[in-house]
């Protein structure tokens, strides 16, 4: 028996004071870790997802459908089309040495807000000590964080031209809380 999963608010895009706001559909989320030192872990990583991991913090790389965070120095999150995470974990277990690697699935634990318009830094600066905009100044960033005493994942999609685009990933236990609390601060955005 295998268990269905769905979005945590089955929300489409909803426009808040200039702010829009919607949960993503279910995406493959694989988390990986290894030693970024370890120069066959990297080779065999490479090969096997066409990329090479981001060694730098910060940083998001992807290719295709596949987008490589890097989470720490020994630690990435894979982002996938849901339907074909499972053979990306299974290419990886059968590519990594599972004595030096763990290879977890993290997909039904996650989801993902994406936030976009030109008030987005206004509406998170409500609830956040660290300046995002500056942290997230380079195209397709990344940042973690705590929102709300949540920890939180943030990852920019825009190039400089583009309107501000972001990706919140979260715990779905807390989705409909950090969504209202978005929506409630959001009918202020004249700060």
């Amino acid at each position: 028996m295998s268990l269905a999963f769905n979005n945590v608010l089955n929300l489409n895009k909803k426009n808040y004071n200039g702010v829009t706001i919607e949960e993503l559909s279910l995406s493959g989320k694989i988390n990986i870790r290894g030693k970024s030192s370890d120069k066959e872990f990297m080779k065999n990583i490479g090969s096997a997802l066409n990329l090479v991991l981001p060694i730098e913090p910060n940083v998001r790389i992807f290719n295709n459908n596949i987008s490589i965070m890097w989470l720490g120095p020994n630690e990435w999150l894979v982002i996938t089309p849901e339907n074909e995470k499972d053979g990306i974990i299974s290419l990886l277990k059968s590519t990594l040495n599972p004595q030096k690697t763990a290879i977890t699935d993290v997909s039904f634990n996650r989801t993902i807000l994406r936030l976009e318009g030109e008030k987005v830094f206004t509406l998170l600066s409500k609830f956040l000590v660290a300046n995002l905009e500056k942290i997230l100044k380079t195209n397709f960033s990344v940042a973690q964080t705590i929102f709300i005493k949540i920890p939180v994942l943030f990852v920019r999609n825009n190039n400089d031209e583009e309107s501000t685009s972001l990706d919140l990933h979260l715990n779905r236990s807390h989705t409909k809380y950090v969504y209202e609390l978005l929506v409630d601060g959001s009918k202020n955005l004249n700060i």
